[in-house]
């Protein structure tokens, strides 16, 4: 049955129309197909090359003794002493199985030259590409008929994501849409969307440039993403040193640094023809082969891979060896991850929910996700029973522990765990009542029938009750009720604020939204809604918006809020992209009126026509870091988390901040929070005597 297409907009001029593209259809149609482009010779050295051609010309000449322009193995062994490694190379090289050796096959042969001038290997990604090609001209319904057609750029790119992920999602960045559309015009024709492809299978990278040679080697990206801590697209002196692969030197860095203008840039790192820079697919694997079989088998891959990588040997074998015979060809090898440097593969991704699977979201490598129809291919390859999932038989990843409510005493004398429990491995900051001697926190279940609930416990960890489902309860001033969010129904219309009797009995809701917060002095609950923040009035029983989603530069406000003691101002961790910052938003004083509302899920009443927006106050950014749990703020200050993308798994200790307003500072620790943990959030508890917080593992 043919795809349905949408227009997506006004006609756009010249040729074609916008076209929509069938996100479940296109990724069946794409599941095998990927891609690795040529490299041609830059003609940096003429004089060389021009050399090299002539003495591979003239040994093919001497060893071709019929002259009929095809080596025979027995015409090849002459080529060198070692008749045994020769016969072997023989078989690599007849890349079309036929048993003779062209010209060009015979241009491909180690030792003739110098990789970068030999000829060119056949690349297992090129078959892909066409394969992803051909796929993409079906569900446009035979594109290659209409080359010059052109398709709404924003909508392809986001159907384009959506349909290689397993859950349909579709978050379209800046640096994606910039490799579908580099002039920004809003349209791209088949041409374009051939060379997207090449982006997103790890064949192109920055301003077009290749990272496949047509040698037969790969060039070792992931060293430069390593370095490049910020994650900018430039590796600066500092961080060549500090962050770069190895013992590196100021030497070493200025070498690499071609413009002098202390900082290594990516065209600067691929033109540099070093070694190192480069992995060599052909060599490494002839290397390996130890018993001259041209396959290599686990014991060859295990003496030769470096120890960082051989977690992944068993998995690659199980997943590229074609035919079964627990062995890898050269094309099997090189279409694995194990000669793909695309990504850093070697980091263990982590089961961040604990569910004892890899998801597809968590088989992340790196914090900016650069060739995401590369790593579907690679999760497809290892999904071996095609549950979306990866077991720990399929690919090896981290199982992260539960997380731990820890009490901290602010001396810094005591510490240690109060709850802890792996049937509940993810845990919300505990809020204690406002008499110390209980707490309410959030747990979720590995059992998905469970879901996340909301229990009532005391200081010693002992759940006292498991009052309802619902996440980051919040106790009124008087302790005789509690806020709370709520999933009641699909879509955006189930994410409902609820408020709840303190046994958990009875509640209601009083709107959609989601990360509640009771104020101080009780009269007030603020909440998120469509990225926007909205007030509820306890006393009058209506709600009226705060800040409206145009009212900020936010792509979002976080999930969590946190009410300054006096009741003024409300903290968030809003985000822009790669992008984290720390806000205070003004309350306006007095508090407006607020009307009833009409019904339980009904009618908000929006800011007023022409009144100026609540003052945001920027305190704090941090760039290529993420929010990494709730936000709290008492007497002591504001605490939040932040974590690193750029650096991968943060040190220890590093992800609490403390932000005092009122002294215009912030530090990583307070004063006595161990830093012997990865906290998660923290607060200072009633009575100043205790830091309560959740640890990460």
């Amino acid at each position: 049955m043919k795809n349905n297409y949408l227009l997506t907009g006004p006609p756009i001029p010249q040729t074609g129309i916008c076209r929509l593209l069938s996100p479940r259809s296109f990724w069946l149609l794409l599941l095998l197909a990927f891609v690795a482009a040529r490299n041609h010779v830059s003609g940096d050295e003429p004089a060389e090359l021009a050399a090299s051609i002539l003495q591979i010309r003239a040994e093919f000449d001497r060893l071709d003794g019929d002259q009929n322009e095809r080596l025979t193995l027995d015409e090849f062994v002459l080529l060198r002493e070692n008749p045994e490694e020769l016969t072997r190379d023989f078989g690599i090289y007849d890349f079309d199985h036929d048993r003779v050796l062209t010209r060009s096959e015979f241009e491909a042969v180690s030792g003739l030259s110098e990789t970068w001038i030999r000829g060119s290997i056949p690349d297992p990604f090129d078959d892909l590409l066409e394969e992803a090609v051909a796929a993409l001209d079906e569900s446009y319904e035979q594109w290659n008929m209409r080359p010059n057609e052109y398709v709404n750029s924003h909508t392809f790119v986001a159907n384009f994501i959506g349909s290689i992920s397993p859950e349909g999602k579709k978050f379209v960045t800046g640096r994606i849409l910039r490799q579908a559309d580099s002039n920004g015009d809003g349209r791209m024709n088949r041409l374009d969307a051939r060379n997207f492809l090449k982006y997103q299978l790890g064949v192109l990278w920055d301003q077009g440039n290749e990272i496949r040679e047509p040698t037969g080697r790969v060039l070792r990206l992931d060293r430069f993403l390593l370095a490049d801590a910020n994650n900018d697209g430039v590796v600066t002196k500092e961080e060549f040193v500090s962050s770069g692969w190895g013992q590196r030197s100021d030497e070493e860095f200025d070498r690499l640094d071609v413009q002098k203008d202390d900082r290594i840039t990516f065209s600067e790192f691929r033109a540099f023809r070093v070694a190192e820079n480069f992995f060599d697919t052909v060599e490494w694997f002839r290397a390996a082969d130890l018993n001259l079989s041209g396959s290599l088998d686990l014991n060859e891959l295990t003496k030769a891979s470096d120890a960082e990588r051989k977690h992944l040997l068993s998995s690659t074998i199980q997943a590229f060896d074609r035919d079964r015979d627990q062995k890898l060809t050269l094309q099997e090898f090189r279409l694995s991850m194990l000669a793909n440097f695309n990504y850093p593969w070697f980091k263990r991704p982590t089961d961040l929910n604990r569910d004892g699977t890899l998801s597809y979201d968590e088989f992340i490598f790196h914090s900016t996700d650069l060739f995401q129809l590369q790593r579907r291919f690679y999760f497809h390859r290892l999904d071996r029973d095609g549950d979306q999932r990866l077991s720990t038989a399929e690919f090896e990843f981290l199982e992260a522990k539960p997380n731990a409510i820890r009490l901290n005493s602010v001396d810094g004398e005591t510490f240690r765990v109060v709850y802890q429990d792996s049937d509940f491995p993810v845990l919300g900051l505990p809020d204690l009542s406002p008499d110390g001697s209980r707490m309410l926190f959030h747990r979720t279940s590995k059992d998905s029938s469970v879901g996340t609930q909301i229990v009532l416990a005391n200081l010693a960890g002992d759940v006292v009750s498991e009052l309802c489902s619902g996440r980051q309860p919040s106790w009124s001033p008087d302790g005789t009720q509690f806020v709370c969010a709520r999933t009641v129904a699909e879509g955006a219309g189930g994410k409902q604020i609820w408020v709840m009797t303190a046994d958990g009995r009875g509640g209601r809701s009083i709107g959609k939204g989601t990360s509640p917060r009771w104020s101080p002095d009780g009269k007030t609950i603020a909440f998120l809604r469509d990225n926007g923040i909205v007030l509820y009035d306890t006393v009058a029983g209506g709600s009226k918006v705060l800040l409206v989603r145009e009212g900020h530069r936010y792509t979002t406000l976080g999930d969590g809020i946190a009410w300054a003691p006096l009741g003024d101002q409300l903290a968030l961790l809003a985000t822009r992209p790669n992008f984290v910052e720390l806000i205070l938003v003004s309350i306006p004083s007095p508090k407006p009126k607020l009307p009833r509302e009409q019904d339980q899920l009904g009618v908000v009443v929006p800011p007023e026509k022409g009144k100026p927006g609540p003052l945001i106050a920027a305190q704090r950014g941090f760039a290529s870091c993420r929010n990494g749990g709730q936000i709290s703020w008492g007497q002591n200050g504001i605490f939040f988390s932040i974590i690193s993308n750029a650096k991968g798994t943060p040190p220890k200790g590093s992800l609490i901040q403390h932000w005092v307003p009122a002294k215009n500072g912030g530090k990583m620790l307070s004063s006595g929070l161990s830093n012997k943990v990865m906290w998660k959030s923290a607060c200072l508890g009633t009575g100043g005597k205790w830091y309560i917080g959740v640890s990460e593992h």
